[in-house]
């Protein structure tokens, strides 16, 4: 805190503190320190303190006058400032009501002429309605003689329409009679035809397929007695074979021609002569099938059954 400040006690407590120092100087002074008298016993200076109301002197009265004027001087422009508001406000509900009555004044000009329109415009569409009525009605009665006109009209048309659809509806069931007729005897004869052809077909298809099987049937048996002689010419011939003895053989081949695995369905009783015939069955190669059809091939050929049975054998 500044002590030199206007709003302060540190000039007051100066100035106190400054008086007490002269009076304890005061009392130094007025003691005689001579050698004539008996000195006396010493005694601690008494010092007498006086409270000083800063209040009390010309600067606390100057200070508080100081604070008196700024409170005045903060009262009146409160006073001034409350003053020009309640006039602004005072004013501003004057304009305020100036300009109610101005609308009320306006609004009642409005509905008065806004009454006159509705009366003026209530005339206007009542004459208007009226226009409207008659020329209504009048076209109600063009209207009505003209639908007359027209149902006659219509009657008529349809009287002639229904006479024409009739003659037309015979027309057309005379006709449709007929094209049914043609119809039928079309189909009868497309019947005909088709089941000659179908027959044609059929006999065709059947001399066919019997040509093929026939055909078929030579082949297998010709590359069965190719595959029997050939697993003749490979077997070798046991001591023990004798007339008679004959082994049945599967055999499995592949498109190639080459024997794919061969298993002994029935053996002749001879281990050795159907061991022998099962060599000869795997050593050998029918080329011929490669040129056979794949399906030729798998119905016929990919496993065949054969009965080995030489002929040349001892008794």
């Amino acid at each position: 805190m500044n002590l030199l400040s206007k709003d302060s006690y540190g000039v007051p407590a100066l100035l106190a503190v400054g008086l007490h120092l002269v009076i304890v100087a005061a009392c130094f002074v007025a003691v005689d320190f001579s050698d004539n008298e008996k000195p006396l016993p010493k005694r601690p200076p008494i010092v007498n303190a006086t409270v000083v109301d800063i209040s009390q002197t010309i600067i606390g009265k100057r200070e508080e006058e100081k604070k008196k004027i700024i409170q005045q001087q903060a009262i009146a422009k409160k006073e001034k400032e409350k003053e020009a508001q309640q006039k602004a406000k005072k004013l501003e509900q004057r304009k305020a009501l100036e300009a109610q009555k101005k609308r009320l004044a306006q609004a009642k000009e409005a509905k008065k002429k806004a009454v006159e329109q509705a009366a003026a415009k209530k005339k206007a569409a009542a004459e208007k309605e009226k226009a409207a009525e008659a020329a209504k009605k009048k076209q109600q009665e063009a209207l009505i003689a003209k639908q007359e006109a027209e149902k006659k009209k219509r009657i008529e048309q349809e009287k002639a329409a229904q006479e024409k659809k009739r003659q037309a509806e015979e027309a057309k069931q005379l006709a449709e009679k007929e094209r049914q007729r043609k119809q039928a005897a079309a189909r009868e004869a497309e019947k005909e035809r088709l089941a000659k052809e179908a027959a044609e077909a059929a006999a065709a298809k059947k001399a066919e397929e019997e040509k093929k099987a026939a055909e078929e049937a030579q082949m297998v048996q010709s590359i069965s007695g190719l595959i029997n002689d050939r697993i003749t010419a490979a077997w070798n011939r046991p001591p023990s074979a004798r007339n008679g003895m004959k082994t049945e053989l599967a055999i499995s081949f592949l498109p190639s021609g080459e024997v794919l695995a061969v298993n002994i369905i029935k053996g002749s009783g001879d281990a050795l002569f159907d061991q022998r015939a099962e060599d000869a069955a795997r050593s050998i190669v029918v080329k011929e099938l490669s040129e056979v059809d794949p399906y030729v091939f798998d119905r016929n050929f990919r496993r065949v059954v054969i009965i080995f049975n030489p002929q040349d054998l001892r008794n």
